[in-house]
């Protein structure tokens, strides 16, 4: 019973992670290693796995509210799918051990890069960043 609450929260709280934008794999790996004794390989697979259906339903959401820059989309996938074969080919090739040092490091590069102020920050004010970053097109 624990399992599937901590199952349940977990899901909860990846499929919010990402609907945000923050990725809910950020979350799910660290607790999958630590708390479920996981590998780290397994730990990401079943995060990349889980991301399907939140990134489609998301992304769904953000096509819909006009945010999705479709030629940028098209240029950018073929590559983007190269780069995860290659990714998930060097992650099956790597120690648990050293894939968790990678992944513990890219996470604090991405935190330390959060908490760095940008120009976007100034130029919204005090209260963060600008509500039109990010937008592709504006509806009519």
């Amino acid at each position: 019973m624990t399992a599937v609450l901590v199952a349940i929260g977990l899901g909860v709280a990846m499929g919010v992670l990402t609907g945000l934008g923050i990725g809910g794999g950020k979350l799910l790996v660290p607790v999958m290693v630590l708390a479920m004794g996981l590998t780290q390989q397994g730990a990401q697979a079943i995060s990349l796995a889980a991301f399907i259906p939140t990134a489609l339903a998301a992304a769904w959401l953000h096509w819909q509210a006009g945010r999705i820059a479709a030629p940028l989309l098209r240029g950018l996938a073929p590559w983007v799918l190269v780069g995860a074969v290659a990714g998930a080919w060097l992650a099956n090739q790597m120690a648990s051990a050293a894939l968790s040092r990678v992944y513990g490091l890219f996470l604090l590069a991405v935190g330390l890069y959060e908490l760095w102020p940008r120009p976007s920050d100034r130029a919204a004010g005090a209260g963060g960043r600008s509500r039109r970053r990010g937008r592709a097109r504006e509806r009519p």
